[in-house]
């Protein structure tokens, strides 16, 4: 503009298409989204645009605020849907209102430059940033007016106010059951407020997924290391495991197994070899020791044979001697017949004398003792009186043989032989919790106290006495009981034997126990 028109209606309308031309080239023309510019001077409006059906300025316009805003101020002014195009009142439009001054003095200004623009530039911009379909970007001014918006469906108004009314820049906001992440940002020279809105839920949608393939990734590698480890464990335990299950069998008594995988160099070939050399050296073990088990059982076996015929050899003499002695004195006395009968006892005695060391029916027993019982009430006549009691049940219960003579014996010796008055002997049986009780009393002169806790005190220590050449003091102080008591300890054990309890002037009872055993 250095030609200047001259100042006519002509001139005028030359400068007016030149400043037109100007604008129309370096604003509109490059400037998609410009759709109308204005110079207003203090006496002319040069104005060029593309959208001619954008409505003119008001007749007024240089009354309102923001013209005289514009005339104060260089700061730039920004007008909210200040027109819109007739054409399409849908699309918004704002303007931008500015302070031009001269160059050569700049305190004078020379006019206000007014632009209109759709938001299309700004839409460009803003729907480059993808925050998700649930998400997008808000740009309101100050009173609330929607100048942009991206959201699909969700309430503008109640994201737009509360981002406006929040002091925090970013804040959570839940609407319509979903959750909101809302930041903020000021545009200080339009007075704008942008809004980005994302959906909590789509900005952890790529986290959760990372979460879940990761987790996934996790999952399957540890389901490989456990595979992995099963055939490692499982190549390395096989055979340490039936190691174990040979270990229990061989623990129930099956020592012939063997670990067939000894042969390997690890250290369960080593644990292997271990444990059969370990059962071949028990096996060999316990042949040794059933060997001198045998040796041993069969040396006490005879131990104990050899003390029975011992214990019977000195009952032996003993009974027949006072038979004999018994019989003589009746042939002495002429009374012959009764002795040729006790030499037929006699001799059915000696007979079972000759089976002591079996076993025999209780009723065979007490036939023997009848017949000893005759012999010796042939000797003491009237003063030996005997009382055999015994159920049927029990006489074919199995006692060792010559077990009551020597008892019945020893009552006589020490009850009837002592005194001049009657003596009765009393032989019971009697069957108490799987035991048989032979019951052997009489009504005698007794024992004192301290005989009887010296016979007590040698039945319970097995009898001190020498078994050879016994003499007739030891004889006479119940050796018989004492080798009955040793006889049925030998055989059955403990707690069976004899058992003795005496008053002193009303007699004795000897009681001897052994289990119920029928023939």
């Amino acid at each position: 503009m250095t030609n200047r028109p001259p100042d006519t209606d002509l001139g005028r309308l030359m400068r007016e298409r030149q400043i037109e031309d100007f604008l129309g080239q370096m604003i509109v023309t490059p400037r998609l989204d410009i759709l109308q510019v204005y110079i207003i001077t203090a006496a002319d409006v040069y104005m060029n645009g593309r959208a001619a059906l954008i409505e003119p300025l008001e007749p007024n316009f240089r009354d309102e605020a923001w013209y005289r805003e514009a005339l104060e101020t260089q700061k730039p002014a920004f007008l909210s849907a200040n027109k819109s195009i007739k054409s399409n009142p849908g699309i918004k439009i704002f303007s931008i209102v500015k302070q031009l001054r001269s160059l050569r003095d700049t305190t004078r200004p020379l006019a206000v430059i007014k632009v209109d623009a759709n938001y299309s530039g700004i839409a460009s911009l803003a729907d480059k940033v993808d925050l998700g379909e649930r998400g997008g970007l808000v740009i309101a001014d100050r009173g609330g007016n929607v100048i942009y918006s991206s959201l699909r469906g969700q309430a503008e108004s109640t994201i737009v106010s509360a981002a406006l009314n929040s002091r925090a820049s970013r804040f959570h906001l839940k609407e319509s059951g979903a959750e909101y992440l809302v930041a903020t940002s000021q545009i200080q020279r339009a007075d704008w407020t942008v809004i980005s809105v994302g959906s909590v839920r789509e900005m952890n949608k790529s986290a959760t997924i990372t979460r879940n393939f990761t987790i996934l990734i996790a999952a399957f590698c540890s389901l490989l290391a456990c595979v992995v480890l099963y055939w490692l464990m499982r190549g390395f335990l096989r055979p340490l495991m039936r190691l174990v299950g040979l270990m229990k069998q061989v623990k129930l008594g099956q020592l012939s197994l063997r670990f067939a995988d000894a042969r390997t160099e690890d250290e369960i070939g080593y644990i292997g070899a271990s444990f059969n050399t370990m059962l071949d050296r028990i096996e060999e073990m316990m042949q040794e020791n059933t060997r001198l088990t045998k040796e041993v059982f069969e040396t006490r076996y005879l131990q104990k044979e050899a003390q029975i015929h011992a214990l019977l050899s000195q009952i032996r003499p003993h009974f027949i001697y006072n038979t004999l002695h018994t019989i003589g004195a009746l042939i002495q006395m002429g009374r012959t017949e009764q002795a040729t009968d006790n030499l037929e006892k006699l001799s059915l005695i000696l007979r079972g004398f000759a089976a002591a060391d079996q076993t025999v029916p209780l009723r065979r027993e007490l036939e023997l003792l009848e017949a000893y019982l005759s012999i010796q009430r042939s000797r003491f006549g009237d003063r030996l009186q005997s009382i055999i009691q015994v159920d049927s049940p029990l006489l074919e219960q199995a006692i060792p043989a010559v077990l009551l003579q020597p008892i019945v014996e020893n009552a006589v010796v020490h009850g009837c032989e002592a005194r001049r008055e009657p003596t009765t002997i009393r032989v019971a049986a009697l069957a108490e919790e799987g035991v048989l009780a032979l019951v052997v009393s009489d009504d005698g002169v007794g024992i004192g106290a301290d005989k009887l806790a010296e016979l007590r005190g040698r039945l319970a220590n097995g009898g001190a006495l020498q078994l050879e050449n016994p003499d007739e003091w030891a004889l006479r102080r119940g050796i018989g009981l004492v080798n009955v008591h040793n006889r049925l300890r030998m055989r059955y054990g403990e707690p069976y034997g004899l058992t003795v309890d005496s008053v002193p002037g009303e007699g004795t009872t000897v009681r001897a126990t052994l289990p119920l055993s029928k023939i």
